[in-house]
């Protein structure tokens, strides 16, 4: 039985700041988890001082660049993953833009010690690359737990209700750091753009964090609604509640709320950016976009047209079973049996 050591530090730097939102590490990795366990996988959570075959790091922070340089110089199996890539500082940190340089140097330090550099899009391996990360690299998804984003009326209901959202009102819903990056700019610029639409409602679910930009430094029209942050046990609600999943970010390496929007039914409205290229497709799996206007358009579109919904339901429902929480922990397995084996295939 291959067993691995999943680090991600999550616990330990809450002890520090006071974040609320854990980001898609801090709930995908437990899931991921899971389902390793259930196909024979030993996964020890935040403990490198334990014994395991493989230490996978989550993340660049202090302490697992530490862990990372002590199983390198030790020659022992060791998974890096590209959760973290330096361009995404951008727009999200205060000072980012500033920071960025230093942070550049640091993750190329950070990922060059892997045996793997694992990614969840192609795009993680072009954006490291060009930073001067060596690889070998892996592609393998994050993964959808299909069983738990699953869409339910109900809960659905009581969401709007709670938004103050009538039955005849149609609910656009986005889920995500309320920082730039995520494009919070669009998304009430959009809002502003259709305020004629009294049958509209936008909603962004997200706050910012200690340490992070606040995009929110205007006021705002009254058709769209901030309510903050949601526990993640009840976010299940906010995608039920949704007519649209708008998802206007700026920069990603994958997009977990995307794909859990999916998951439960919600046609997806996206950004046209690098990330999503060639596995995210246009008319297909979703609608993209790239500026407020084609938004704007777009969601018309989607909310007005019956037809095309039901197709972008239908699509994105197909996107999230192609990224099956349990097809990821197959990949997974198989790499972790390959380092522990000496085997390793670039």
């Amino acid at each position: 039985m291959v067993s691995v050591c999943m680090l991600t530090e999550l616990e330990s730097y809450r002890k520090l700041i006071p974040f609320k939102n854990p980001g898609g590490m801090g709930t995908n990795a437990p899931m991921v988890a899971n389902e390793l366990e259930r196909l024979g996988c030993r996964v020890v959570f935040n403990d490198p001082d334990s014994d395991y075959d493989v230490l996978h790091v989550h993340s660049p922070l202090p302490n697992s660049f530490m862990w990372a340089l002590r199983r390198k110089i030790a020659g022992k199996p060791l998974v890096v993953h590209g959760r973290h890539l330096p361009e995404l500082i951008k727009g999200g940190f205060k000072g980012g833009d500033l920071f960025y340089p230093f942070v550049r140097r640091y993750s190329t330090l950070f990922y060059n010690m892997g045996d793997v550099v694992l990614g969840a899009t192609p795009y993680v391996a072009k954006s490291l690359s060009r930073d001067g990360v060596r690889g070998p690299f892996r592609t393998i998804p994050n993964g959808i737990n299909r069983e738990v984003f699953v869409r339910d009326a109900s809960r659905g209901q009581e969401f709007r209700k709670s938004m103050g959202v009538g039955e005849d009102q149609r609910l656009v819903v986005s889920v995500g750091l309320r920082i730039p990056r995520k494009g919070v700019d669009t998304f009430v610029n959009v809002a502003s753009k259709l305020a004629h639409r009294k049958d509209i409602v936008f909603v962004w679910v997200g706050a910012s964090e200690v340490l992070l930009e606040d995009a929110i430094q205007t006021s705002l029209p009254t058709n769209v609604l901030f309510p903050g942050h949601v526990p993640f046990d009840r976010i299940v609600e906010v995608y039920s509640a949704a007519d649209v999943f708008m998802f206007p970010t700026k920069a990603e390496s994958y997009g977990n709320v995307m794909l859990e929007a999916a998951s439960c039914g919600c046609p997806l409205l996206i950004r046209d950016i690098p990330v999503y290229e060639d596995w995210v497709v246009d008319g297909t799996h979703c609608i993209k976009s790239r500026t407020d206007d084609e938004f704007a358009t777009s969601l018309e579109r989607l909310l007005d047209d019956e037809a095309l919904r039901r197709r972008m339901v239908d699509g994105a429902m197909k996107l999230a079973e192609e990224h099956d929480i349990r097809i990821t922990a197959r990949m997974l397995k198989e790499l972790y049996e390959e380092l522990a084996e000496g085997r390793l295939m670039s």
